[in-house]
């Protein structure tokens, strides 16, 4: 092929423009420091230097985001740390108060502290930020709580708001006012106990809280440790407290213990046994009830048995005797042993005493002597001269009974409370009935009863008097208040010795009080406020009048409420941790992407600088080449 002079041309303009555009390259790559400029630069590294770019500026948009959220949680710290510290100023002034040193003058005057500390609460409960109340859910313009003369609401709603912190991860970055200073801390009445007596008319089948006792076969067996008579009472058939006192005192009047019976106690929550002192004694009977329970001398415990001439002196030893057979048995014993026949102790004909009988067909002339500086003798009734017969002193037993299980493994007694000894009177252990809608009133506060009257029911700006005065039963006064027209509901506690009212709706204080001296709320166990601004109320309202019980009762209250808002400080405080974590890893994240970026965007300045130098030789080159190469002639410029 002939190379024509056009092709020399051609092809030397060719080189000399790749040439110029190689220099160009360098130059901008020179100026800019950076290596991609456009697409055609490098189609592959583009397409990493887009996801990269598209990386940073999520990680960028995420770190904005939780710089938001992190400075809106702080504010919520902030806030509140001065509720913490306002609720523990509160319950200090509370416990001080409670102290009945203060008089009516000392409690108003805390009073307007109170209110000042409630006033305080609920301004930090309002906390704005960039003109947005940050506890009121989605609702932020908002005011978040409302104070009304009975109450406060809560006027935000239940939403919250979530924040993109990460690429996965989404977190709520507000704290719902209506959980922090409205949620029900507690119940009112929840562990309250009404004390529902032993009445007659309770059934078996309610006592211990519903467990009843055991009645297969249901029977007890009564001892009368004096007389040794033993009678088995059959509670089998019983069904009711009266059943049982009469099926006791009837089965033990027709077995022949006398004196002895069944009643409730004065307490009233729990059966009572009375046995009567009949002077009898029996081979059973204590020597400790002796002598209307003082006993007898056994410090050493020795009597002399003795003639006047001494030919008979025998010391008999009742160290260690514990009931009568014991010193029966003893003095017999070592008489006998000693030498001395037919002569015996015994209980005497009346059962009143001791008697001692010589039998002798003369008898024997002793005498029962104490040992010196000793009264075992005459503690005994039978000091002075035998004779034939001597028939001691009047012993004067205190009457002790046993109740015991008829068979053991059976619960009878114990489930009645009475098992075990006892002289004289025995009040047993709490029956502790459980409480029914049915039960009645008058058999409340151990059978004692409760009077009711007028009491008021205030729920945020709503309020009202419940009149329970006329009610007769649980069931009434639970259906009273009920039938108020507030969001409540009230129904016996799940341990079943109370009545509970908790409300049915959130963002609205609760508070039950008297209307007036004798409401009876306090005697329900309802008086109170299960929520934290409820409370204040309370103890303002409290302090005013001068109710230094009801001060003390909410010192408990309020120490719950502080430590619930301990509990909400450390949820944001546990969300600020999680937001400080997440920024850090978003840092390492946008420093690594960016080194990537770098890597692909950003020229090599020493490369750059040595390859622009050597095209910047290479372009010259070129220009002398061709300039020899291509001589300009009159033809050329003519064309």
């Amino acid at each position: 092929m002939r190379v024509t002079q056009k092709m020399i041309t051609d092809r030397m303009s060719a080189n000399l423009s790749a040439a110029a555009d190689r220099l160009m390259r360098l130059q901008t790559e020179m100026a800019t420091a950076r290596r991609l400029s456009r697409p055609s630069d490098d189609p592959v590294g583009i397409t990493r230097d887009l996801s990269f770019r598209t990386t940073i500026s999520a990680v960028e948009q995420y770190r904005s985001n939780a710089s938001w959220a992190k400075t809106e949680l702080n504010t919520m710290e902030q806030s509140l740390g001065t509720v913490t510290n306002l609720l523990t100023t509160a319950r200090e002034l509370a416990t001080a108060l409670a102290d009945d040193t203060f008089d009516a003058t000392a409690r108003r005057g805390a009073a307007e502290e109170a209110k000042t500390i409630l006033d305080q609460i609920l301004q930090a409960g309002n906390t704005q930020s960039n003109g947005r109340y940050l506890f009121s859910g989605h609702l932020t313009r908002n005011q978040t709580f409302l104070a009304t003369p009975t109450g406060v609401v809560y006027q935000g709603d239940q939403g919250l708001i979530y924040t993109q912190i990460e690429a996965s991860s989404q977190m709520a970055t507000n704290t719902l006012g209506s959980d922090i200073m409205l949620a029900p801390l507690q119940t009112l009445g929840e562990g309250f106990d009404l004390n529902r007596g032993v009445a007659a008319a309770v059934p078996l089948a309610d006592l211990h809280q519903g467990q009843g006792i055991d009645q297969a076969p249901g029977i007890v067996r009564f001892a009368d440790d004096a007389s040794g008579l033993s009678v088995a009472v059959d509670l089998s058939a019983t069904t009711t407290i009266g059943d049982v006192l009469t099926a006791i005192n009837t089965q033990l009047a027709a077995g022949g213990m006398t004196g002895v019976t069944a009643s409730v106690s004065p307490g009233g929550n729990a059966l009572r046994l009375t046995a009567a002192d009949d002077g009898l004694i029996s081979t059973s009977t204590q020597l400790t009830d002796l002598n209307r329970g003082q006993g007898i001398d056994q410090m050493p415990g020795k009597l002399r048995v003795a003639t006047d001439s001494l030919s008979i002196d025998v010391t008999v030893d009742l160290a260690g005797t514990q009931t009568i057979g014991d010193v029966i048995t003893a003095f017999n014993t070592q008489l006998a042993a000693a030498g001395v026949s037919n002569v015996t102790m015994s209980v005497n004909l009346a059962g009143t005493g001791l008697q001692i009988t010589d039998a002798n067909a003369a008898p024997l002339g002793l005498q029962v002597i104490d040992v010196s500086g000793e009264t075992t003798a005459q503690d005994l009734g039978v000091r002075g001269y035998v004779n034939a017969q001597m028939v001691g002193n009047d012993l004067n037993p205190t009457r002790r009974l046993t109740v015991a299980e008829n068979v053991p493994g059976e619960t009878t007694a114990a489930d009645l409370g009475i098992l075990g000894s006892f002289t004289a009177t025995k009040d047993g252990l709490d029956l502790d009935p459980i409480l029914r809608d049915t039960t009645p009133l008058s058999q409340l506060d151990s059978g004692h009863g409760i009077a009711l009257g007028r009491i008021r029911i205030s729920q945020g700006s709503a309020y009202t008097v419940v009149d329970l005065a006329s009610a007769a039963t649980v069931a009434d006064v639970i259906a009273r208040i009920n039938s108020s027209g507030l969001e409540i509901q009230a129904s016996l506690n799940a341990a079943g010795t109370g009545i509970q009212v908790v409300p049915t709706v959130t963002g609205k204080t609760l508070i039950i009080k008297d209307e007036g001296s004798n409401g009876g709320s306090a005697a329900l166990g309802i008086k109170g406020s299960p929520d934290l601004l409820g409370n204040l109320m309370l103890l303002v309202d409290s302090l005013e009048n001068n109710d230094r019980a009801m001060v003390g009762n909410l010192i408990g209250g309020l120490q719950k409420a502080t430590d619930h808002i301990l509990d909400s400080r450390a949820s944001v405080g546990a969300r600020i941790r999680r937001i400080d974590s997440t920024s850090d890893r978003l840092s390492a994240l946008s420093v690594s992407v960016t080194g990537l970026l770098s890597e692909i965007e950003d020229a090599d300045i020493v490369k750059v600088t040595t390859e622009l130098a050597t095209q910047q030789n290479i372009y010259q080159a070129a220009l002398n080449a061709t300039a020899r190469i291509l001589q300009p002639s009159l033809i050329d410029f003519v064309q």
